[in-house]
């Protein structure tokens, strides 16, 4: 055991040291010991010397906020690989997430940017002990590295470590006029895949870096175009490809350049900043036999669109794994620079003779002196600036007036104001000066004359003018001057500035005093400290983006998407969705949007709107007029391409989600034949066909069937010559025009993409054709019928978590009743998002991005509960957060100042409820669409989710409400309105009846609202043992007209009545009503009150006709009471109950009993009292109550935590048992082997020999006397 003990440790400690080995060969040494370690604040006890990985404490500044860094300075430039970090022992204080910034002196600071150019945020760590690493995948080449927290846990408290070596340069220093060519003629490139490395710095926009070609056309031509990086490249298909990446490289600071390709599969990256793309044509080798050019070219060449060499420094080139620098040097020092040609190069990086200085803010200025009193003055800089309004120069005359320089809206003007001259704006330039570009401005003024020059481009003045020049010139600010012709007080300028000369004197920014400038930080010495915003470009679907010092805007004119970025389609996503919010006619012309804020552009189509609810979308082509065919006689020899208003994946995702499409397709044809019918499936030769979308040969023609060779006429057996399946394959059809002509609608081939036509003779024949192609028509959209239904509160559709990052959207629409309901939620370790309803008329969408919960709360003027179709679309991108609803109604909230943080998002996307199933929605939900991508809801009702069913179905579509009950849906219950029925009950089915004694009555007094009636409703139920009596009576006494309604003393139903063209009588005598049962009865006119309808308890209705003169008048008019029971001349009223009585849609027994009912209605004689007349009420089977199911668990994972918590129970109790075995064991020896010592006992002497205890103590001479016993076990 103790061998393989030594053998063990033997391993580990082998592989560490050979761990450390190659850890120092692969650039892997901690780097912290080596540091000098500051930070801008600490706490006691927790210094940054504190912050070392595995250390006992940890950095922890004095205040968590986002302005606490970490700074490491190394001491010298080093290669850093990785960075590895904790948090602070036995806590939770860690940091989650950080941003590392670099510097070569400590100044001029660099964000590390990820491959989309947005500032990289470093995962950190889940707890306080925990290591966690980050390596970087193009290493930092720095000597200062500054840790900026942005996320954290209870405390920021952090311990670091950095992993790399030190750096090795090998440096070329070009002047322009400078160059390195490595000779290919001896050494030809054919490669199928290289990488090139290296990095430089410059202060010129413009120059070739790298350059080669060979004779069959390759080149490869990177050069900086306008401080941005360009790569040209042709593999010999004589097409170029051009990838541009990259901005303000010309700041004098380190970038790094990596071009990476594999065949035609291509990678530039600069500043890890990445573009990705196929190199045109078919060619994959890069063919290169002359010369490989660095730093610039002897000549014009193809594929260089500047004319400049290189200016500036670069370093570590590296053509796959070789040091080309290192070569060279090397070559020259050994005698071996016939490869090689050097013309003018230094071995290093002189700094350059230019000093920049950075204007941070408008209240930071410089405030230099010049020549003062003198009759002219010259001032020169240049500068570059993102701002559009700035005041550049201001110079005050000795005598009065003053000249300034500045910027207003991006254009540079002069205003001068001298002695006994008004003010004059010189104002010589169109073009807008704030792009991010060095510009070099020049103003001289002298006596009579003004020279105003704008990157060598001079604009001369002549005037009468004298000046006496004062003593100070404030550059980028520090007066407030009133400029221009209203007077508008300009801020300071914000940019940089160099080659600042006042008189033709000059003096670097370095060298200026704490007087010359203001203020503090606010300006930066020896370093355009600008960022632009723009690169890459953060706005979306082509949006333009414009910048100033603090911010991005994007410009969406014409782009068809609106919003912060450019993000949110402004067209409707379909020809349904337009119809959905918008008033419609027969037709309209729009875009629309198939994929909203996807990738895919609007497009323009027709919409049709069918008079039976169908919607159709129309999209042209560009030959949908007839067009003749004549002269092609081989098949298919007539080629006809259609191009419709759309592209591929447009027209592609159109008919993927519509229901059905369709594309009329017709030939006429005089002696032209079409299919060349009947033919067999292994010799289909004909003479004319269509393209489909997969650019394949179709076997039918309109009307016909795929595969089967066949026109419609084929298929109907209707051709003109019936051993044909074409009408235009009859022979010799001459004379007569044959047509053949049908819809095509297989959605997997639509639509046309060529038409082929052949067999039309000559021009001098009788041969021809004919042929008519019709727009694309789809009809429907899935979007919106791709519909579930959130039955119960806590069911839910969880989708895979959403990577919502810096930017994103979700779109769709609902259905509800809920007044509060969460609609969606995901979470992460701190940020969240969630969208609920509020009140019933306001969404809310809450988010966290590290930085505190943000909301964008829009209210409404309506109920979004109304059980009515809603829409709304959550977005959230690099600027602001935006919630619309319905379409119009908008609500946006700015991010907060700093960088911007992506969404880090772990849990599932939970639709209809919070992550923790609270909260739920219940109704309908359709149309989602996350970033664009159609979600297929209807997928997961399929799957049989719990509470989750497909279509829109609420618990109102099996009409549980009896009685014609309003049902109110609340989608997992209902509730029935009964307000205008005559029941009450949850489902309007309770009776509400009354039990009639001889001296009761119920009187309605209709109270001045005189009603007239032709076709009245009156329904009555009851119950009587006694065949007699009166139910209900209609009377208006200011006509006479009266309606009875009775039960005879025959027991038959009775009706008596008159309207005014005659007395009636009705009687109904198929039943007995007076043996005890229940009867329901209903009264109602028809036929311009001709014909009165009677039916009872659900038999079929009895019609009686009445013969009603032209001149009378079958209305009744002015009604004025009703009467229940008797009225005021019958002395003996009904006996029984009556219930449900309704009159239209006056209920009188329910308002009599309701509580604080109205006056008009009363009951007289004997007092009344509800009654259901013995009715039971309906109801209905109880609903099955559905649960949660528990969540399905990972049985691996589950099996997994068995076999551990078995194992270790396991061990544990078999130790025990083991232990149990060996005590028993011993006590059981202990019991078996046991034997008993000797008893020594001293008795009375003379007693030895007694026989028993009695006579021993008799005869005992020595007296009583024992010793004590004692017993061993072994």
């Amino acid at each position: 055991m103790v061998l393989l003990n030594i053998c063990l440790f033997s391993l580990i400690y082998a592989k560490l040291v050979l761990a450390e080995y190659y850890s120092d060969y692969e650039c892997n040494i901690p780097l912290f010991t080596r540091a000098v370690v500051t930070a801008t604040s600490s706490m006691n006890e927790r210094g940054p010397k504190n912050a070392v990985l595995y250390g006992g404490s940890a950095w922890s500044p004095k205040h968590s906020t986002y302005f606490e860094k970490l700074t490491l300075d190394l001491g010298y430039r080093h290669d850093i690989r990785s960075i590895a970090t904790q948090g602070r022992g036995e806590s939770h204080e860690f940091v989650t997430e950080y941003i590392i910034e670099y510097s070569d002196d400590g100044e001029g600071w660099k964000t590390f940017h990820d491959s989309e150019g947005e500032t990289e945020m470093f995962q950190g760590n889940v707890d306080g002990e925990t290591v966690h690493k980050n390596e970087f995948e193009v290493p930092i080449i720095a000597q200062w590295i500054r840790i900026n927290p942005t996320r954290w846990r209870d405390r920021i408290s952090l311990r670091v470590e950095l992993f790399g070596c030190e750096y090795e340069a090998e440096n070329m220093y070009f002047n322009g006029s400078s160059l390195v060519k490595y000779d290919l003629f001896r050494e030809q490139v054919s490669a199928l895949k290289e990488s090139i490395k290296f990095r430089f710095k410059t202060t010129s926009p413009n120059g070739v870096l790298l350059y080669s070609r060979g004779t069959q056309g390759d080149y490869i031509a990177l050069q900086l175009r306008d401080n941005r990086m360009l790569l040209n490249i042709d593999l010999g298909s004589g097409v170029v490809t051009s990838l541009s990446v990259g901005s303000l490289l010309d700041d004098n600071i380190w970038h790094d350049v990596v071009i990476s390709r594999n065949r035609r599969d291509i990678l530039f990256s600069v500043d890890r900043v990445v573009v990705n793309t196929k190199i045109k044509g078919e060619f994959q080798r890069l063919n290169l036999n002359r010369g490989f050019y660095i730093g610039g070219v002897s000549n014009v060449q193809e594929g260089l669109v500047v004319i400049q060499n290189y200016t500036g420094c670069m370093e570590n080139l590296h053509l796959n794994s070789t040091n080309i620098f290192k070569e060279v040097k090397e070559a020259y020092s050994y005698g071996e620079s016939f490869k090689y040609e050097k013309i003018n190069v230094l071995y290093n990086c002189p700094e350059p003779q230019i000093v920049p200085v950075t204007f941070k803010t408008p209240h930071s200025f410089a405030k230099l002196k010049g020549y003062e009193g003198m009759s002219s003055m010259n001032s020169s800089f240049a500068f570059r600036t993102y701002e559009d309004n700035g005041l550049m120069l201001y110079h005050s005359f000795s005598t009065s007036g003053y000249v300034a320089i500045y910027l207003d809206a991006g254009k540079l003007k002069v205003e001068l104001v001298s002695p006994n001259n008004p003010k004059v704006i010189f104002d010589n330039f169109a073009e807008q000066f704030n792009d991010g570009r060095w510009h070099t401005v020049v103003l001289t003024i002298s006596t009579n004359k003004i020279v105003f020059s704008v990157d060598y481009r001079p604009m001369i003045t002549t005037r009468v003018l004298r000046i006496v020049t004062g003593g100070l010139y404030f550059i980028a600010g520090g007066v407030s001057a009133a400029l221009g012709y209203t007077n508008y007080i300009f801020p300071g300028f914000v940019g940089c500035m160099r080659n600042i000369r006042i008189d033709g004197n000059s003096k670097l920014p370095t060298d200026w005093t704490q007087e010359e400038y203001c203020c503090g930080e606010e300006v930066v010495f020896d370093s355009c400290h600008m960022t632009d915003r723009c690169n890459p470009n953060p706005c979306q679907h082509g949006g333009i983006c414009k910048q100033n010092s603090m911010e991005f805007f994007c410009i969406c004119k014409d782009t068809g998407y609106g919003g912060a970025v450019c993000h949110s389609s402004i067209n409707s996503l379909s020809c349904v969705a337009y119809k959905n919010v918008q008033s419609v006619g027969q037709r309209a012309e729009i875009k629309i949007d198939v994929d909203g804020s996807g990738p895919l552009a609007p497009f323009p189509v027709t919409c049709e709107f069918y008079s039976d609810g169908r919607v159709g979308t129309v999209l042209h082509h560009s030959n949908e007029e007839t067009t003749p065919v004549d002269g092609f006689q081989e098949p298919g020899s007539f080629i006809q391409d259609i191009h419709y208003e759309a592209n591929d994946d447009q027209i592609a995702a159109l008919i993927n989600r519509s229901i059905s499409c369709r594309q009329h397709i017709q030939y006429a044809c005089k002696g032209a034949r079409l299919m060349n019918s009947p033919s067999e499936e292994n010799a289909f030769s004909p003479f004319s066909w269509w393209v489909s979308r997969q650019n394949q040969k179709m076997d039918y023609w309109g009307g016909g069937l795929p595969g089967s060779r066949k026109c419609e006429c084929g298929i109907l057996s209707t051709c003109s010559d019936a051993t044909k399946w074409c009408n235009c394959d009859t022979e010799m059809n001459f004379d007569v025009w044959q047509v053949d002509a049908g819809d095509l609608t297989d959605k997997d081939t639509l639509p046309v993409k060529q038409l082929r036509f052949g067999d039309t003779g000559s021009a001098l024949d009788e041969k021809q054709g004919r042929y008519t192609l019709g727009p694309l028509i789809c009809e429907g959209d899935d979007l919106f019928s791709n519909v579930v239904t959130f039955r119960v509160a806590d069911a839910t559709i969880n989708l895979p978590t959403f990577d919502m990052g810096h930017s994103g959207d979700i779109y769709f629409e609902f259905r509800t009743a809920s007044a509060n309901a969460v609609l969606f939620h995901s979470t992460g370790p701190t940020d969240y998002i969630k969208l609920s309803i509020v009140g019933g008329n306001q969404l809310q969408f809450q988010y966290q991005a590290g930085s505190g919960p943000i909301a964008v709360i829009r209210e409404v003027s309506y109920r979004l509960n109304d059980d009515e179709w809603h829409s709304v679309s959550v977005e959230r991108n690099r600027k602001e957060a935006m919630l619309v609803i319905d379409g119009a109604l908008k609500a946006e909230v700015r991010e907060p100042p700093g960088p911007v943080r992506a969404l880090h998002l772990t849990s599932e996307l939970v639709i209809g409820a919070s992550t923790d199933y609270r909260d739920g929605f219940t109704g309908c939900i359709r149309a989602l669409l996350i970033n664009g991508l159609h979600i297929d809801l209807g997928q997961y009702a399929r799957m049989g989710l719990y509470g989750i069913v497909e279509g829109c179905m609420g618990k109102c579509l099996s009409s549980p409400c009896l009685n014609n009950g309003t049902c109110h849906e609340k989608y997992d219950s209902y509730v029935c309105d009964c307000r205008w029925t005559a029941f009450k009950g949850p489902i309007c089915a309770d009776e509400i009846g009354v039990n009639m004694r001889q001296s009761s009555m119920i009187k309605y007094d209709f109270e001045g609202s005189f009603r007239s009636t032709i076709a009245e409703h009156i329904r009555v139920g009851f119950t009587t043992t006694n065949p007699k009596g009166f139910l209900l009576g209609l009377k208006s006494n200011i006509t006479g007209e009266y309606m009875t309604i009775m039960v005879s003393n025959s027991g038959h139903l009775r009706i008596i009545f008159d309207f005014g063209f005659e007395r009636q009588e009705v009687i109904y005598p198929d039943k007995h009503f007076g043996l005890g049962q229940y009867h329901d009865l209903t009264v109602s006119r028809k036929n311009g009150g001709a014909t009165l309808v009677m039916q009872v308890d659900g038999y079929e209705p009895k019609e009686f006709h009445f013969n009603i003169k032209a001149s009378a008048d079958a209305q009744f008019n002015n009604i004025q009471y009703l009467y229940i029971g008797k009225n005021e001349s019958i002395t003996e009223g009904f006996i029984g109950c009556i219930s449900r009585v309704e009159f239209d849609d006056i209920f009188p027994l329910k308002l009599l009993f309701q509580q604080q009912g109205p006056g008009n209605v009363r009951s007289l004689g004997t007092n009344l009292t509800e009654d259901f007349c013995g009715v039971e009420p309906i109801t209905h089977p109880p609903d099955i109550i559905q649960t949660r199911p528990p969540p399905i668990l990972d049985e691996d994972k589950l099996r997994r935590a068995y076999n551990q918590v078995d194992s270790a129970v396991l061990g544990s109790v078999l130790a025990l048992i083991f232990i149990a075995l060996v005590i028993l064991l011993i006590v059981i020896g202990r019991y078996l082997h046991r034997h008993k010592g000797e008893y020594l006992t001293q008795e009375d002497a003379g007693a030895d020999t007694a026989l028993d205890p009695d006579t021993a103590v008799v005869h005992g001479t020595t007296g009583h006397h024992v010793q004590k016993k004692k017993e061993w076990f072994i």
